[in-house]
This record gives C-alpha cells, structure tokens and sequence, in this order.
C-alpha cells in the first residue's frame, strides 16, 4: 500500500473521524470527503518542495519534530492546531488559502471547519512520513541507537532522523540528486536518510 493510501486509511477510520468530528462538529462524512481530496495534493506539494535542496532541508527538519508513533486519533485529538496551520503554511507555500477554500468546497463545510480539519491532521501525516522513513531492520535499529547516542551528547535532538538531519545539513547543491539503490535493491539507506532518500519516498507513493 503506498503512502497516500497508508494515510488516507488511518485518517478515515471511525476513530479517526470521531476524533475529528469531536473538536470540529462536522459530520464525518464531510470530514471524510475532505481528507480524501487533501492528502493526496498536501502529499503531491511535499513531492515538489522536496525536489530542491532547500525545501528537502525544510520537509527533513519537520519530520525530524514529527515521530509520534501513537494511535493516529490519539494524535488527531491532542494536534496543536498552531502547529499544524503553520505545517500547512508550509507545505502549500502561497496556495494555502486558495486550497483551504477548495477543500471546503469539496466537503460541504465552511472555510474555518475546513482549516481546522487540516490543522489537526497535519501533525499525522508528517509522523506517518516520519515512521515510513524509519527503516525497521536490526541494522538500522542498531545504527538508530548509535544516531541517538551521538545525537544526545552533542545535543542535536535525539531523533533518528534528527541524527541524520545535521549531516544532510552540509548539501549545498540546488538541486536533490536521484535516489540511490542499494544493491539488494530498494532504497539504499547506509548513509542515512538525506534529501534524495525522502524524494524518493514521496515519488513512489505517487506512481
């Protein structure tokens, strides 16, 4: 199952959409609707912003603040909205508004149901991105220890990809270079998560 389907099915479980439906007092099948025309352009524009240097930089720094491995409704319920309006901001750059009024046009709602819909699910789809960049074999669980041991003593976070964050850092290319491919195939994550492996993340969930 790709990305966008991964994040559209917890978004719209009943728990979920109970969650939802508690903070904005929308119907769920508005709130449904809503999900299903906003993931797949939130994740189309992380897609673009992440083919440049900067924007990957930018999409690799909120990830590494977003791992929250909860229940996606337990985190819908607590999502600071500030936060996620701002993730929102960023991902759709000058479009935010125009794609806030689109996306309640297309649930039936009004425009400030239709922000907080978003800003409460924003802070989920980056922890979902994050839990899919987080490979899960023994040696990277390994090598996750040994980023945050290094990570805590020179005190850059802790996370794992926090811990490769820094060392993406150095890029100063303008352009994200293609995805390497290990030799077993798949994505080649020796060195770490940088900006080539996150667009090669976000480009197969859109195939």
């Amino acid at each position: 199952m790709d990305l966008v389907s991964t994040i559209l099915k917890s978004l719209t479980s009943n728990s979920s959409l109970g969650a939802l439906a508690g903070k904005v007092g929308v119907d769920p099948d508005q709130i449904e609707k809503a999900i299903a025309s906003a993931i797949p352009s939130l994740i189309g524009s992380m897609t673009k912003n992440a083919s440049s240097s900067a924007g990957a930089k930018s999409l690799l720094g909120a990830l590494s603040q977003h791992e929250d491995d909860r229940e996606v409704s337990s985190q819908i319920k607590d999502a600071d909205e500030e936060d996620g309006n701002k993730i929102i901001g960023k991902i759709m750059g000058d479009d935010k508004d125009n794609f806030i009024s689109s996306i309640a046009k297309k649930a039936g709602i009004n425009e400030g149901q239709s922000n907080q819909i978003l800003s409460s699910i924003a802070p989920s789809v980056l922890s979902s991105i994050s839990s899919l960049a987080k490979p899960d074999s023994p040696e990277s669980i390994a090598k996750e220890a040994e980023e945050r041991e290094k990570a805590a003593k020179e005190d850059d976070g802790g996370s794992f990809l926090g811990g490769f964050f820094k060392k993406f850092m150095k890029d100063e290319d303008d352009k994200v270079e293609e995805p390497k491919k290990s030799d077993k195939g798949g994505l080649d994550i020796s060195d770490g998560i940088d900006g080539s492996d996150l667009l090669s993340i976000l480009k197969n969930t859109m195939m």
